[in-house]
C-alpha cells in the first residue's frame, strides 16, 4: 500500500494541490483552462493512445464487453438513484458522470502495472483506449443532458473533437500510417501534457469541493464507483471466460475512482461541477483503502 501511495496517489495529489495553490494565488479562472483541455489536450491524448496502442482483436472484444456491461450497470444504478431521490437534470448528469467514469488512465495504468506487472499493463492500455472512446461519446452525451433534450444529447458527441480524434487514431493504427514529424511531434507533446493539465484543473476546482451539501449523493456514488462496479466486472469476466490476470486487472480497473476528466465535462456542460469535483476528490481518497483490499483479494491473499 505504501508503494502505491508514494508512486501513484501522492504524485497525482501533489500536481492537483499545486494547481489549486497557484489558482488561488493568481485567481486563475477554471473555465478557460477547462476548455483548453476539452478541445485541445484531451483529443490529442485520445488520438495518440488510439494510434499507438497494439490491441488484440479477441482480447479487445472481450474488454469492450466487460466495460460496456459495467458502464451499463453503473448507468442503471445512477438512473435508479436519481429517480428515487428526485434529482433535477444537472444533478442527474453529474451523478451519472461520477458513477460511470473510472480513472483508468493516469491512475489505472500505473496501478495495474504495480499490481500485475507487464501483463496487467497491457490489459490496462486496452482498457484505457476503450474507456477513452466511451468517455468521449457516451460520457459527453450524459453530460450534455444537464441542460438539453435526449435528442440533443445523442448529437452532442459529434460536436466535439475527441470522438473524431479516436476514429482518426484507429485508422492510423489499423493502416500502419507513419505520420510526418511535423504532425506527430505536436500531437505527442499535447498528449503528454493532457493528464498534468487535467490534474491542475482538478486543483483549481478543489476550493469549490468543500461542503456538506449532497452528502448522501456523494456516499452513494462512491459506493457504486468503488464497490458495485468491480463486483459487476468480476462476474461479467467470469461469464465470458476471462480469468487470471485479465479478470483481476479488469476488476481492479473497474474499481478506480472517478476520473479527473469528468470535472472538465461537468464544467463545460454545467453539470454541477462542484459536486462532481467533490466526488473525484473523495473517491480518490477512499480508493487508497478499497483498491488495497481489492488487489489483495484478486491476487488470492
Amino acid at each position: 500500500m505504501l508503494r502505491v501511495f508514494l508512486e501513484v496517489v501522492l504524485p497525482v495529489a501533489l500536481v492537483a494541490v499545486a494547481g489549486g495553490i497557484v489558482g488561488r494565488w493568481r485567481n486563475v479562472p477554471v473555465a478557460p483552462v477547462s476548455s483548453l483541455v476539452f478541445y485541445l489536450f484531451s483529443p490529442a491524448l485520445v488520438f495518440h493512445s488510439m494510434a499507438t496502442t497494439e490491441v488484440s482483436a479477441d482480447t479487445s472484444f472481450r474488454v469492450v464487453g466487460v466495460m460496456a456491461a459495467t458502464f451499463g450497470a453503473m448507468w442503471a444504478f445512477s438512473f435508479a438513484w436519481s429517480k428515487i431521490v428526485g434529482h433535477d437534470a444537472p444533478m442527474r448528469a453529474a451523478f451519472a458522470l461520477g458513477a460511470t467514469t473510472p480513472n483508468v488512465g493516469n491512475m489505472g495504468l500505473p496501478v495495474a502495472q504495480l499490481a500485475f506487472g507487464k501483463a496487467g499493463l497491457d490489459i490496462a492500455v486496452m482498457n484505457f483506449v476503450v474507456g477513452a472512446t466511451f468517455t468521449n461519446s457516451l460520457g459527453i452525451a450524459i453530460a450534455s443532458m444537464a441542460g438539453g433534450s435526449p435528442r440533443a444529447a445523442l448529437r452532442a458527441p459529434f460536436r466535439y473533437p475527441s470522438l473524431y480524434a479516436a476514429g482518426a487514431g484507429l485508422i492510423v493504427n489499423a493502416t500502419n500510417i507513419t505520420l510526418p514529424v511535423t504532425i506527430e511531434a505536436p500531437i505527442t507533446s499535447l498528449a503528454a501534457a493532457a493528464v498534468p493539465v487535467m490534474l491542475a484543473v482538478l486543483g483549481l476546482q478543489l476550493q469549490h469541493a468543500i461542503g456538506r451539501d449532497h452528502l448522501l449523493d456523494t456516499v452513494s456514488v462512491n459506493a457504486g464507483r468503488l464497490i458495485i462496479a468491480p463486483v459487476v466486472a468480476w462476474f461479467v469476466c467470469t461469464a465470458i471466460g476471462l480469468g487470471g490476470v485479465e479478470r483481476a486487472t479488469l476488476t481492479v480497473l473497474s474499481a478506480m475512482p472517478t476520473a479527473v476528466i469528468v470535472t472538465i465535462m461537468a464544467t463545460e456542460f454545467r453539470a454541477v461541477p462542484t459536486f462532481v469535483t467533490r466526488v473525484v476528490v473523495t473517491s480518490t481518497l477512499l480508493s487508497m483503502l478499497t483498491l488495497t483490499v481489492l488487489i489483495t483479494i484478486v491476487r488470492g491473499g
